[in-house]
C-alpha cells in the first residue's frame, strides 16, 4: 500500500518529534503493509511556515537514516497546503510542493481549516485550474462545515477536486460523525484517497488496512485497494523517480 499524507518528517510540524520517532513510525508502517510514504509536512503560513527548500534536507537526513537501518520503506514528500493565498505565489514562483499526477495535471493536498470551507475556494480551485493544478482536498469528513453540511462538498467535487479520507476517520478514531460522514462520501463514490494522516504512534498511526477493510464493506474489495494502492501509485509514480531512496 501507498499512504500519500502522512507527518513522517520529524520537527517541522504537529508529527513526528524526532528522528527516533520518525524511525519507529516508518518501521510501523511496514509491519501495517504500507510499502511507500509521500510525507506531507504542514505548509500553514504563520503557523508552519515550511517550504521545498526548508523540507528537503529533513527528508533527505530521514531517507539515509531508513537506509541505514535497513527498513524497507521508500519515502517521498510534498506537503498538506494550507488554504491562503500564499499558494498563487508557490506556483508563480515554481515552488508548488507538487503531490503527484493525475490525469495529466499536477496534483497538490490541500487543507481547509478545520471549522469551515473558506470564502473563494472555488475562484482558488479555478485559478489553480487554469495552470494545470489540480487539487486533492485533505480529510473533508473532519471539517465542520462538511459535517454540518456534506453538500458544502459537492460545487468542490464538481469542479473536480479529489477527495481524501483518513483512515482513523472509518475506523473511530476521531469521532463517529466525522466515520458517518466518511462513509456517505464513500457511498456517493467521491473518494479518490484513503491516507493515514499519521502524526505519531498513538491515536494517529502510520496505517491504512482496516480502513481499507471498512471502505471494502461499502465500495468493494477493487475499488477499495484502488484507494490505498492503485491509484496512489498512479499519482506518486514520478515523485518516486525524482526521490528514490
Amino acid at each position: 500500500m501507498i499512504d500519500i499524507h502522512c507527518h513522517l518528517l520529524p520537527g517541522i510540524d504537529d508529527g513526528s518529534k524526532s528522528l527516533d520517532d520518525s524511525l519507529a513510525m516508518a518501521r510501523h508502517a511496514v509491519n501495517a503493509g504500507i510499502k511507500k510514504i509521500v510525507a506531507t509536512p504542514h505548509i500553514t503560513p504563520g503557523r508552519y511556515d515550511n517550504s521545498l527548500k526548508t523540507i528537503q534536507p529533513v527528508f533527505e537526513n530521514l531517507k539515509a537514516s531508513i537506509i541505514a537501518e535497513n527498513i524497507p520503506l521508500e519515502i517521498s514528500f510534498a506537503a498538506e497546503l494550507r488554504f491562503d493565498p500564499i499558494i498563487m505565489d508557490l506556483v508563480n514562483n515554481d515552488e508548488l510542493p507538487i503531490l503527484g499526477e493525475y490525469e495529466g495535471e499536477r496534483l497538490i493536498l490541500l487543507e481547509f481549516p478545520h471549522s469551515h470551507i473558506p470564502p473563494g475556494s472555488e475562484e482558488l480551485i479555478q485559478w489553480l485550474a487554469d495552470r494545470g493544478v489540480r487539487i486533492l482536498i485533505a480529510h473533508p469528513e473532519r471539517n465542520r462545515s462538511v459535517l454540518g453540511d456534506i453538500e458544502k462538498i459537492t460545487p468542490l467535487v464538481k469542479s473536480g477536486c479529489l477527495l481524501q479520507i483518513t483512515g482513523g476517520s472509518l475506523t473511530g478514531v476521531f469521532n463517529d460523525a466525522a466515520r458517518q460522514c466518511g462513509v456517505e462520501l464513500l457511498k456517493r463514490g467521491w473518494v479518490s484517497i484513503i491516507a493515514s494522516d499519521a502524526h505519531n504512534l498513538h491515536a494517529r498511526c502510520p496505517e491504512l488496512e482496516p480502513a481499507r477493510k471498512e471502505a471494502e464493506k461499502i465500495v468493494g474489495e477493487e475499488a477499495s485497494l484502488e484507494m490505498v494502492f492503485g491509484r496512489p501509485e498512479k499519482i506518486s509514480k514520478s515523485h518516486f523517480q525524482n526521490h528514490q531512496s
